[in-house]
């Protein structure tokens, strides 16, 4: 997704994980529309807490219309 970084979307809030947490040994940079397992596309990022992030995913290869 070119130059975008993660924090372009997500960050300037209180209490949210900042970008420098964003690097090896720390958090796996997601971006919007990332795609993982050719299967998965990233939607928008749901939370996090201490030890996980969750992000909303579409299955690109179910049929069921939402």
């Amino acid at each position: 997704m070119g130059s975008m970084m993660p924090y372009d979307f997500y960050f300037g809030g209180p209490g949210l994980e900042g970008p420098d947490r964003y690097q090896p040994g720390g958090y796996h940079p997601v971006y919007l529309g990332d795609v993982y397992c050719q299967r998965y596309r990233i939607i928008h990022k749901l939370g996090f807490g201490t030890y996980s992030t969750v992000w909303l995913a579409r299955d690109l290869r179910s049929t069921a219309q939402t």
